[in-house]
């Protein structure tokens, strides 16, 4: 394993098997040819169950640079999606295990589109595709909920929009209330 200091932001990260461990939460590949398996998708799993968040991710694009950014997640059942809008672009999702529901908002919180995400055996929406500056979230109703995100590169944090009437995500309960309340409301609805 070798330790590297990425000298622009000062954070520390770990290169094992050519693959960055950036976070808890972050791995970005650096591989030329990168193979994804069911092995890989259970050792994920692993991860994410142990994080704090319930949250981890493969990184397949090599670098926050690159022009398509391609993403391996992993979300746990307690895992928290604070609702947020991109700036400068859309995303897709592809889900490959689990069911969730993929909630859009309207600007002032009010749910706009809800439905149910999951697996192509699931029966339920197994791929989406959606513009930007539309709020949404995830909702994780199974153990596990593992899709493959794809949006336009480069990352810059600030083009990532959170509301102010969603939790931030550092208070649990806050989280809890404003989930149920979610969920109440998408009941009422028949999701």
């Amino acid at each position: 394993m070798a330790i590297v200091c990425e000298p622009k932001n000062k954070r520390l990260i770990f290169v094992v098997d050519d693959l960055v461990q950036l976070s808890s939460e972050v791995e970005v590949n650096q591989k030329d040819i990168l193979i994804l398996d069911r092995v890989w998708i259970d050792r994920i799993k692993k991860i994410a169950s142990k994080n704090y968040s319930g949250k981890y991710r493969t990184c397949i694009h090599k670098s926050e640079k690159d022009n398509v950014h391609e993403m391996l997640i992993v979300h746990t059942s307690g895992a928290y999606v604070r609702p947020h809008k991109h700036r400068n672009n859309g995303e897709s999702l592809q889900f490959i295990e689990g069911v969730g529901t993929a909630i859009i908002f309207n600007e002032d919180g009010s749910i706009k589109q809800a439905f149910k995400v999951g697996d192509p055996s699931s029966d339920n929406t197994f791929y989406y595709c959606m513009g930007k500056s539309l709020f949404h979230t995830l909702i994780i109703d199974t153990e596990f909920l593992i899709f493959k995100e794809t949006t336009k590169g480069p990352f810059i944090r600030e083009n990532t929009i959170y509301p102010n009437w969603a939790p931030d995500g550092t208070n649990k309960t806050e989280i809890m209330t404003y989930i149920s309340k979610i969920k109440t409301l998408l009941e009422k609805t028949g999701l």
